[in-house]
């Protein structure tokens, strides 16, 4: 690796990088206010919805300049600070997303960041949309009964993340929010009123508490490159996808939520190729219950455009991340690189940077992680999973079905 400037140089950037984007919120600045859908029901879901979206409460173009006079003062050509360099892109692509919104300018900076449903991996020429229908096409769980009010998952949830993030994570109900829950750096916000089964209330402490604020406290945490308390650059793909592979490794998941997330992803693409808000509801309320499919529309919709064209792609970032985070967790154990899933879990990250930081934490640039996952402790347990899907991968499963079906039929036939 290149020659790494001093400590004090990059954590005096680094520092500086977090500050600016810290009035820079994505989901606060698209998510429809609740009386969107309440309209949009009183109309008896015939009219498109009409959203407003409040003032940024910064000024985006002195912050896209900002960021820019940032990115010039960062001249070295080491990887570091070549990353450092293509965060304050990112941010600043990011607050131009956020200037567009309502316009298809705000789709076109949404792909450049989250990518598109019909994206390939770098790894494998597996199509992310042909997953998402393979997700969407999973039998329905049979049913959980949801009976967990958002008070009581509250609770819940502060008790299962306690014995690892202690106090340092906030657990709290909020109205206006799309999704049952949501992450920031230290807090945990559960929609007031959604109503959850005992598992889903687990999965989301996993996702949200010991996956999201656990990362970023790991990240707040590093003694130099603070910038992993937000996220190095193209960090969302794995975060995301990483939460989904703590709920599974958690064993809190179910085929119902591989079923929505990839009916999240076939909805994205239905939008950018000419859907408009309408279509893309009854699709989904075909699917779901009415409201459930008002709320993942708003997911597909928010600050991009209801007549179609158009759509925020963030959530299509869900099946690439899972198979991309799980794949990368499934490399370093077969080659028993510790250090490297180690390193992973020092602060919001690509999989792909995982190998820098694991070079800079033996430099002392970086820190390894305080806080680990709860499934990353059993790690006889992790291992085993590992063994069970290599092994299964030596099998072709159209075979093995080929295979009994022809028993079947010779027993029918016989």
């Amino acid at each position: 690796m290149s020659a790494v400037p001093g400590p004090e140089y990059l954590r005096r950037l680094s520092d500086e990088l977090v500050a600016a984007q810290r009035p820079v919120r994505i989901l606060k600045a698209i998510n429809w206010d609740p009386a969107v859908h309440e309209r949009f029901f009183r109309h008896d879901a015939t009219e498109l919805p009409r959203p407003e979206y409040a003032p940024l409460g910064y000024d985006a173009a002195a912050k896209v300049r900002e960021l820019q006079r940032l990115r010039r003062r960062i001249r070295g050509k080491n990887p570091v600070e070549h990353l450092l360099r293509e965060k304050c892109d990112e941010f600043a692509r990011v607050v131009e997303m956020l200037a567009a919104r309502g316009t298809r300018r705000f789709y076109e900076l949404s792909r450049r960041i989250f990518g598109d449903p019909r994206d390939r991996f770098p790894d494998n020429n597996a199509d992310n949309l042909a997953i998402a229908r393979l997700w969407a096409a999973r039998p329905r769980a049979a049913g959980e009964e949801q009976t967990v009010g958002s008070a009581e998952a509250v609770e819940r949830v502060r008790r299962l993340c306690a014995p690892v993030l202690g106090d340092r994570v906030t657990v709290q109900e909020r109205v206006r929010l799309t999704a049952n829950a949501a992450a920031g750096a230290t807090r945990i916000a559960v929609r007031k009123g959604a109503v959850f089964s005992a598992r889903q209330v687990r999965a989301l402490a996993h996702h949200e508490g010991l996956w999201h604020v656990l990362t970023s406290l790991n990240g707040a945490a590093q003694p130099v490159l603070t910038v992993l308390r937000v996220g190095l650059p193209r960090h969302t793909e794995s975060q995301e996808g990483g939460g989904i592979v703590s709920e599974y490794l958690s064993g809190n998941i179910t085929d119902e939520r591989y079923i929505e997330l990839g009916e999240r992803t076939i909805a994205i693409d239905m939008a950018a190729r000419g859907a408009d808000y309408l279509e893309v509801f009854r699709y989904l309320a075909n699917r779901f219950p009415p409201h459930r499919a008002a709320l993942m529309s708003e997911r597909v919709f928010r600050g991009g455009v209801v007549e179609g064209g158009a759509p925020f792609t963030k959530d299509a970032a869900y099946q690439r991340g899972y198979c991309r985070t799980f794949n990368f967790l499934r490399a370093v154990l077969e080659q028993r690189d510790l250090d490297l899933a180690r390193a992973f879990l020092a602060g919001k990250m690509s999989v792909d940077d995982a190998e820098l930081v694991r070079e800079l934490i033996e430099e002392g640039l970086c820190a390894g992680p305080v806080h680990l996952p709860e499934w990353f402790t059993d790690l006889d347990r992790l291992n085993a999973l590992v063994t069970h899907s290599v092994t299964m991968n030596r099998f072709s499963l159209p075979k093995v079905s080929r295979y009994y079906a022809a028993r079947r039929m010779k027993r029918r036939g016989g």
